[in-house]
């Protein structure tokens, strides 16, 4: 399996024949008199995915496969996205469709076409639906049309999230906060001691959204057999991340620079030790994928 969207899944042999990932960052341009003008990092911008797919009768019933990502659109629902390989890439929602047709039969039914299918990053609440015991339908695993994948042979059922997802997705917002506040750091570094003390508040707040999430790590990881590392994960980040906030509490004029550059490295600490277990999350986020969790 190359990716899955929600219940619908992707694969090379299906037709999947290129993804294009975009990434920005929202700065804005103020003017200086008698220089050039300066940037200020306001936040990250939404990611963008955009796939391309080859429709043919030999990867699938092509109508069907068109009229189940058009349902998808339709129903407005942000869905996860999650690479074969277990990275899971958040949450997103289908913005775009289009499809040009190569091959119609005499009464207009596509026989072979490309379609482009544009997904936006979706920020908002949202608890992801897991199907169980298995993705398809019980009544017809081991059959050829379990094996394409069809969309129309989802199953319906919806429990609540598992505690690996639970772990998944804490450990996914607070690398993402971090990342954030990392960004916030590397601005507010090229500043003199004026211009940094004026972002302590911003700093500080960005690295409080931080702790909720660690907590809730290490906490559901302590409910998983073999979570206890990702436990301690949580647990250690958020002492960095503590450490972070602390360095920036109280500060003035005369400690800003030396209280910056320790609050600085407790951040680029959490960071790298998160960055060291993307491949224990990936391994779970795997069993996500593969049904096993």
């Amino acid at each position: 399996m190359f990716a899955i969207l929600g219940e619908i899944e992707f694969t090379v042999a299906g037709g999947i024949s290129a993804m294009e990932q975009t990434r920005s960052a929202d700065w804005a341009e103020h003017a200086r008199i008698q220089g050039k003008p300066l940037l200020e990092w306001i936040g990250e911008g939404l990611d963008e995915c955009n796939l391309t797919l080859e429709l043919h009768p030999i990867l699938g019933n092509p109508q069907e496969r068109l009229q189940a990502l058009s349902q998808a659109k339709s129903q407005h629902q942000p869905l996860a996205f999650v690479m074969g390989s277990g990275e899971y890439l958040g949450v997103y929602v289908i913005t775009h469709i289009s499809n040009v047709i190569r091959r119609a039969t005499a009464v207009g039914q596509i026989k072979a076409a490309t379609v482009q299918l544009s997904l936006k990053e979706y920020t908002g609440a949202f608890t992801r639906k897991v199907a169980r015991p298995g993705l398809l339908d019980s009544t017809v695993n081991g059959t050829s049309a379990a094996a394409a994948g069809k969309p129309g042979l989802i199953s319906r059922l919806t429990p609540p999230p598992s505690v690996v997802q639970a772990v998944i997705g804490h450990a996914k917002t607070a690398a993402n906060i971090l990342r954030a506040g990392q960004k916030v750091y590397l601005a507010a570094k090229s500043g003199n001691a004026s211009i940094i003390l004026g972002q302590v508040p911003q700093l500080l707040g960005v690295t409080a959204r931080a702790i909720a999430p660690l907590q809730g790590l290490a906490s559901a990881a302590d409910l998983l057999e073999d979570g206890a590392d990702l436990s301690r994960l949580g647990e250690d980040v958020l002492g960095s991340v503590v450490g972070a906030r602390s360095a920036l509490k109280p500060v003035d004029l005369g400690n800003i620079v030396d209280r910056f550059q320790a609050s600085h490295a407790s951040l680029e600490q959490a960071l790298e030790k998160m960055h060291d277990a993307r491949t224990r999350l990936a391994g779970l986020a795997a069993q996500v994928l593969t049904r096993h969790a």
